[in-house]
């Protein structure tokens, strides 16, 4: 499906650099034509993957070294989108010069480099880190957030979270990833912890089970595909995220990522891809919200595979905290948050018993 997206004029203009073309060409694709947001140069170990799309997508500049990248002129923004074990070091070399910088999620793989994350933010108080949690930032999600900043739900009592996703045609194209090394909890229960962490704050306690499903197993996958997990948070609230990737999968009827808010005044439960919302408001009418003016911003091409539409959301966002001086969210902060949630998922599963969350020494 092609069709031109919905892009916001920001008063003042970025360059962008985007590094690794595999999810980061969507983004590519989102910012072309942009009044504000500027792609000045892309960067792949492929080079012709980088050639390919820089000509596809007018991009001045096209190189598979790190190190020419970053030393082109007028590049302000770094986005990364690289494998999950080369972040740390790519986000350390954005910063040593003098770049902001998003990075997909997970951001990174363990506490360990989490914590490493955190101590180069603190070296480069001059620039500023986002971590690009796409779920965030997809329309029927900011249309459930604008409702709850509103009052609309009253005072949120339980989060229900889920991403459900056949994830066998992924196995196929990337043989590391059938490997038993490869962790889903941190490659996808990623989305919707940091959804229910988002609403609902720190979580203190984790309890999750675990199973690999019989299709994953017949696909070749050596690790856990299944996730229960509930919550409990710093507040004494509770929550419950679903990760359940080894199906079949009804598109008609089970979203990929849904939200379920549930308060004092009401509730709202939204999804994707569906581009919509159920809403329960106390005094009125339960309704169906659709969405469908989102369409061409979310799947711009390749159906729903490469997320443009919610890539440009946050980049957007992010720039928007530069000119500002606000603190674009979620920063490395509350991704060490989430990091730290699904390191107490793994160990919970390991264990059979809660586990706490560690927390962030100041």
């Amino acid at each position: 499906m092609e069709g031109r997206g919905r892009q916001r004029a920001l008063g003042r203009k970025f360059g962008v650099m985007v590094l690794g073309l595999g999810e980061g060409k969507g983004l590519v694709k989102g910012l072309s034509g942009h009044p504000d947001l500027n792609v000045l140069t892309v960067c792949d170990l492929d080079a012709e993957l980088a050639a390919r799309v820089a000509s596809s997508h007018g991009v001045p500049h096209h190189t598979a070294t790190l190190a020419e990248a970053l030393a082109r002129p007028g590049i302000d923004i770094v986005c990364i989108y690289t494998p999950d074990q080369l972040h740390v070091e790519h986000i350390r070399r954005a910063f040593e010069a003098g770049k902001h910088v998003i990075c997909t999620k997970p951001l990174v793989n363990s506490l360990t480099e989490a914590r490493e994350v955190i101590g180069l933010v603190r070296q480069h108080p001059e620039s500023r880190l986002m971590v690009g949690q796409s779920s965030r930032f997809f329309g029927s999600m900011q249309r459930q957030r604008a409702a709850f900043e509103r009052g609309d739900l009253g005072e949120l009592h339980f989060a229900d979270t889920s991403y459900v996703h056949d994830m066998r045609w992924f196995y196929g194209n990337r043989r590391w990833a059938r490997q038993g090394d490869f962790d889903l909890i941190l490659a996808c229960c990623s989305h919707p912890v940091d959804l229910a962490r988002w609403y609902l704050g720190d979580v203190g306690e984790v309890h999750a089970f675990a199973d690999r499903s019989v299709l994953g197993a017949r696909a070749g996958f050596e690790g856990n595909d299944t996730f229960v997990v509930n919550l409990r948070f710093a507040s004494g609230r509770i929550g419950r995220v679903l990760g359940f990737f080894g199906l079949e999968q009804p598109h008609a009827l089970r979203p990929w990522i849904e939200v379920g808010l549930y308060g004092s005044r009401g509730s709202m439960i939204s999804s994707y891809p569906q581009l919509q919302s159920v809403v329960k408001l106390e005094g009125q009418e339960e309704r169906q919200e659709h969405y469908f003016e989102d369409t061409y911003h979310y799947f711009q091409f390749e159906g729903v595979n490469h997320h443009a539409g919610e890539f440009v959301n946050y980049v957007e966002h992010f720039a928007s905290c530069l000119i500002t001086g606000e603190t674009p969210q979620p920063d490395a902060y509350d991704g060490f948050k989430t990091i730290a949630t699904l390191e107490a998922i793994r160990a919970s599963v390991d264990s059979g018993r809660p586990e706490p969350v560690e927390t962030l020494a100041p």
